[in-house]
């Protein structure tokens, strides 16, 4: 009997490989986050009492055990060679360190500071005093500079390990074996937006302050985040290394942190993603027309 349902579970995998990962990491992701907070009526947009340490940890726990389960799951031992070979895979060519490392740097300092020339709140925090807002939730000094690089530095590469080992470990490669780069990376991206949703409301009035809180969000998720998604999918698949995705998604949380401005309103700070989610879908554009161009 119990072989029978490991079979079954094992063809549900193999049949379904993208809804099954979905499924799973909401199911720890959100339902983590609910056994935490006390129950659904710890879930509330006004701040809370609950440390933030372990609802960061169970939240980021979805993608990276789902990735390695269901890896396992499908393709056995060859699945986690393949898996691990991903993984360790660092000799790729200088050009795609390049646009791994830099795109969110630039296009987040570049976004701050054209913005800062009409405003000085929107001075990149790494440039001003004040604790850093990110840093202060950890319960990290971020007004101390060193401090703060070194922080944000693990927490950076960390994130980037855990959420990496499942949306490019897994579920990319799957989308990508039936869907074109731009169709994976924007699905994979959106999904990406909507496991982000729960976490991401906790508290989420302080920063919405006076605006809607319904359009706070969806500015706020909806902006950066799928189009980044898009260019890390052209990354990968152009390197096939599970590495540089995680160093790309390093970059992006280590840059957005420091970048992060100490003081902005709701309405300057949905300012300042969409004018960066602007300049994300023009390099998403400027890629696509290269890659047209290669083709030909």
């Amino acid at each position: 009997m119990k072989h029978g349902k490991s079979n079954n579970i094992r063809n549900l995998v193999l049949n379904h490989p993208v809804v099954v990962y979905y499924f799973v990491i909401f199911l720890i992701s959100w339902g983590g986050l609910v056994l935490v907070l006390g129950g659904p009526d710890g879930i509330t947009s006004k701040p809370t009492d609950v440390p933030f340490l372990p609802l960061y940890l169970v939240t980021v726990a979805g993608p990276s055990i789902a990735g390695v389960l269901l890896t396992g799951l499908s393709c056995g031992s060859k699945g986690y060679r393949d898996f691990f070979s991903r993984l360790f895979k660092w000799r790729v060519r200088v050009k795609w360190y390049v646009a791994a490392l830099l795109i969110a740097p630039v296009t987040v300092l570049t976004t701050l500071l054209a913005l800062s020339l009409f405003s000085p709140v929107f001075l990149p925090g790494i440039f001003s005093s004040g604790n850093n807002p990110v840093a202060s939730m950890f319960g990290v000094p971020g007004g101390d500079k060193i401090t703060l690089l070194l922080f944000v530095t693990i927490i950076g590469l960390f994130n980037g390990f855990v959420e990496e080992l499942g949306w490019t470990g897994f579920v990319t490669p799957k989308m990508r074996l039936n869907h074109s780069l731009i169709t994976t990376g924007f699905s994979v991206g959106i999904m990406w937006v909507f496991w982000h949703l729960l976490s991401n409301y906790l508290g989420s009035s302080v920063g919405a302050g006076t605006f809607p809180l319904p359009l706070y969000m969806a500015v706020i998720l909806f902006s950066f985040l799928p189009p980044f998604r898009v260019l890390m999918t052209w990354v990968y698949d152009y390197t096939g290394s599970l590495f540089i995705a995680i160093l790309m998604h390093a970059s992006l949380d280590i840059f957005w942190i420091l970048s992060m401005p100490t003081v902005l309103t709701g309405q300057q700070r949905m300012t300042w993603y969409v004018v960066w989610a602007v300049m994300l879908w023009g390099i998403v554009a400027l890629t696509g027309i290269l890659r047209k161009k290669r083709i030909n």
